[in-house]
């Protein structure tokens, strides 16, 4: 009984360690993408495109 118990914990400890390596490897993975396509705020695109308009209306 007690070698069935210590390859039970082992495997737990194997599929939490496996747990951990993942969420590290996806936390990095987000912060590559992160820096390759930095954040860019939509209002600015927003406003742009609301002057673009105008300005085409008032060219017409």
């Amino acid at each position: 009984m007690a070698q069935t118990l210590e390859k039970t914990l082992q495997i737990a400890g194997i599929g939490i360690i496996g747990v951990f390596v993942f969420m590290t490897l996806f936390y990095l993975l987000i912060l590559a993408i992160d820096k390759i396509f930095p954040y860019k705020e939509e209002a600015n695109a927003k406003e742009d495109s609301v002057k673009k308009s105008t300005q085409n209306k008032t060219q017409t």
